[in-house]
């Protein structure tokens, strides 16, 4: 196990959320490698679609620094595993550098940074503003002043003179370096749809804005400095949290079906990587084009998407409806998370009133609405022993939905107690059964290496079962 990290490093911090901090950063990496550095990314907080974007730009999967969700010690092995090979570590930041949850830093961007030990370079979208952009830099600097901030971004500049008069004034009024000035570029925006951006995979204009963004950032920033930036971030000593055992090497690996195609595609990397090291051979499948589960499966694994955009083929391919049903039936443990859930139910009716059959593993109907349903971080007590915990186990999580179920049969049993990130009680979350548990919540593995350990020992149960 690794006891500290040297990689150089920063985090792209905002003052606010849609101040330009994912496009930045992608030029920022993008800009890097083509210098020849070796990149990892990372992504402050839970999101699935962000990491995506910066994934496709690296090479290299993007892995979430939550602090709420992983605690301290699990976020730096998380860092420090990602960090393996790489010559920078980049961090693109969420929301305001102290948004957090609630009312205190707990999540925040600037939380992160102090436990990665990282500078921080924070965008300042000046479309709107002039030197007031000055007093913005001073009120971030002055808020926390223990907090690593190197220096600022500029986004959105309209003229030469308009950059100058802010790069001065940000200089003379907060003393803080101006490192590079982006003009605005209307045309290069991310598309965006009720989950936040649209998905990388889906966006046919990528490679050209990509193109575009390092340019831009080749030619407006000053790359040289912030990799002396990077290059003077702190030896980062670990704190003594074991994540990432091995503790199967050797042993004999169990076949694990996981869903992953343009409907499913939402994985925390260290969930999948965790589930290899307690001895799954990962085999992805495609709900919407396979006609079956992968041969010798002994589990399935179906993360979070967007099933609601792909309806109609999943609900067309019906082989693989009747495969998932099947291995439900002889046993095969299947854990499903919010879009997984969708798929498993009877029905999912759109937004536009159309109910389409879907695999039928559970008895509820799922109906999608014009407004989000629910939003947040989550604690959860499991009621009963399941595939993934026993029971009386507490876990942090987070859910992200705009669907809701219906005509629930009222036989199934609830998986968790669920409560907010303050501790109030929201209610009642999820199904569990002998071999299935299905919640709208995405859990991140690397908090309690329990989860793993214990899926797969079901895996490797149900496949012991399957041979005699």
């Amino acid at each position: 196990m690794l006891d500290e990290v040297r990689t150089p490093r920063f985090v792209v911090a905002g003052t606010a959320s849609s101040v330009g901090k994912t496009t930045l950063t992608a030029g920022l990496i993008a800009a890097f490698k083509g210098r020849g550095k070796t990149v990892q990314s990372f992504k402050v907080g839970p999101d699935y679609i962000d990491p995506a974007y910066l994934a496709h730009v690296t090479g290299r999967p993007c892995r979430n620094l939550d602090s709420w969700m992983l605690g301290h010690g699990a976020l730096q092995q998380v860092f420090a595993k990602g960090s393996l090979g790489a010559d920078v570590a980049i961090v693109e930041g969420a929301m305001g550098l102290f948004d957090g949850r609630g009312d205190g830093k707990e999540g925040s961007t600037a939380e992160v940074a102090d436990v990665i030990k990282a500078p921080i370079i924070l965008v300042i979208d000046v479309a709107k503003m002039s030197e007031s952009a000055a007093a913005v830099a001073m009120g971030f600097k002055m808020f926390k002043p223990d907090t690593r901030l190197a220096g600022v971004l500029l986004n959105n500049v309209a003229s030469d003179g308009h950059r100058r008069s802010v790069e001065e004034a940000v200089w003379e009024g907060a003393r803080v370096p101006v490192l590079g000035a982006l003009p605005a570029m209307p045309d290069l925006g991310i598309p965006e749809r009720q989950l936040g951006l649209l998905p990388v995979s889906e966006n046919t204009e990528w490679e050209r804005i990509l193109g575009r963004l390092a340019d831009a950032v080749q030619r407006n920033v000053d790359l040289d400095l912030i990799w002396k930036i990077a290059e003077k971030a702190e030896l980062l000593p670990l704190v003594p949290k074991k994540v990432f055992q091995g503790k199967t090497a050797g042993t004999r690996p169990v076949r694990l079906a996981v869903a992953y195609d343009d409907a499913f595609n939402f994985y925390y990397p260290e969930n999948l990587e965790l589930l290899e090291e307690y001895g799954a051979e990962i085999v992805a499948f495609s709900p919407l084009d396979d006609s079956h589960l992968p041969a010798d499966a002994a589990g399935a694994y179906l993360g979070g998407g967007f099933p609601e955009e792909f309806v109609e083929r999943l609900a067309k391919n019906r082989p693989m409806a009747e495969s998932l049903h099947r291995a439900y039936r002889t046993g095969m443990p299947i854990y499903a998370e919010c879009g997984g859930l969708m798929y498993l139910g009877r029905t999912l009716r759109t937004a536009g009133g159309t109910a389409h059959p879907m695999a039928g593993v559970l008895p509820v109907d799922v109906e999608m609405d014009g407004q989000l349903q629910r939003f947040g971080y989550r604690q959860l007590q499991t009621l009963e022993d399941s595939i993934l915990s026993p029971k009386g186990q507490f876990y942090r999580g987070h859910e992200f939905h705009w669907s809701h179920i219906t005509n629930q049969d009222p036989a199934l049993r609830p998986a968790y107690r669920m409560s907010n990130a303050e501790g109030d009680v929201i209610g009642y979350e999820g199904f569990v059964g002998p071999n299935l548990l299905a919640s709208y919540v995405h859990l991140h593995f690397g908090q309690n290496p329990l989860i793993p350990e214990k899926f797969i020992s079901h895996c490797r149960d149900f496949a012991a079962q399957s041979v005699h």
